[in-house]
């Protein structure tokens, strides 16, 4: 069995990254290679050194407090002529009193994939970024060769006015072989807010002990500050007769605060969703996939 060690080019997004607090430094990544009678197992290793500045983190829209955890520090792994099938895998989880202390650092390998050909370290786009809000199950894995899409249908059935989502990539695809394969979903956008009326109203609808003179501006000042909870969503597989294989509940757990004076954040949060459903645990063979976006107290 021979050994080929590579170094990857690592794409750090400096922008997404200082929006929620963080710095990171020294990441490097390598493409080992094992090869075997014609047939190559390849992974990606990931490793740096990351810092959380809370300073930095101007628009929060998730926790704050020592205990919480900072928004997540993802690795994103995909194709270069492919970015739609990326995949996120968080490079390190630790509770704001620990990454706002002092540098922590991570290592990160992806899943192992198996191919005839060996992919080149010039086809692979390896990202550092984050989000104000994600949840993701998919983890570092490179796309198997075999993709096939799926139609995704969303729905939005929310009630409430103050905080919508919106998609701005909304797809699903069956990757692999068909009892070794899965169907992975990928979702991902903005979270768009209205004004702090708006917003306070979502809020007494779920809170009703609240003051219920949420159209009055002075009341909103003196309610300030508090925060309106951000939709969710659900993933649902059907096959073609419309039967339900599975469901998922993502729940992003972000607010959008409202300050003193009744202040807003300066920017929407961006939000990133993906999950994966294996095919061999499925009561039928997938069609399509409906996505719904709920009001957060129905998850």
């Amino acid at each position: 069995m021979a050994k080929r060690i590579e170094e990857l080019e690592v794409e750090v997004d400096e922008l997404a990254l200082s929006l929620v607090g963080w710095q990171v430094e020294g990441v490097r990544a390598r493409l080992v290679t094992d090869s075997f009678d014609g047939a190559h197992f390849q992974e990606v290793v990931v490793s740096g050194t990351a810092r959380f500045l809370r300073e930095d983190w101007s628009d929060r829209f998730s926790g704050g407090e020592d205990d919480d955890y900072p928004p997540t520090l993802l690795l994103g792994l995909s194709p270069v002529d492919r970015p739609e099938l990326v995949s996120y895998e968080h490079a390190l989880l630790e509770r704001i009193k620990k990454v706002a202390k002092r540098p922590v650092r991570f290592s990160k390998t992806s899943r192992s994939w198996e191919c005839s050909k060996r992919v080149k370290p010039e086809t692979i786009r390896l990202q550092v970024t984050s989000f104000d809000l994600s949840e993701t199950d998919l983890g570092l894995v490179w796309p198997e060769s075999k993709v096939r899409p799926l139609p995704v249908e969303l729905i939005d059935e929310t009630a409430r006015e103050g905080v919508r989502l919106k998609p701005t990539a909304c797809d699903a695809a069956i990757v692999g072989k068909k009892h070794e394969g899965a169907l992975q979903v990928r979702l991902g956008g903005f979270a768009e807010f209205g004004s702090a009326t708006e917003l306070l109203a979502d809020l007494v609808a779920v809170e009703p002990w609240r003051s219920e003179g949420a159209d009055s501006e002075g009341d909103v000042e003196a309610e300030a500050p508090f925060e309106a909870p951000v939709p969710g969503i659900t993933v649902e597989v059907l096959d073609g007769t419309d039967f339900l294989l599975d469901q998922r509940e993502v729940s992003l757990y972000g607010r959008v605060p409202v300050g003193e004076g009744a202040t807003l954040p300066s920017r929407q949060p961006r939000w990133v969703a993906q999950c994966s459903f294996d095919l061999d645990d499925l009561a039928g063979d997938p069609t399509r996939v409906v996505v719904r976006v709920l009001d957060a107290e129905d998850l």
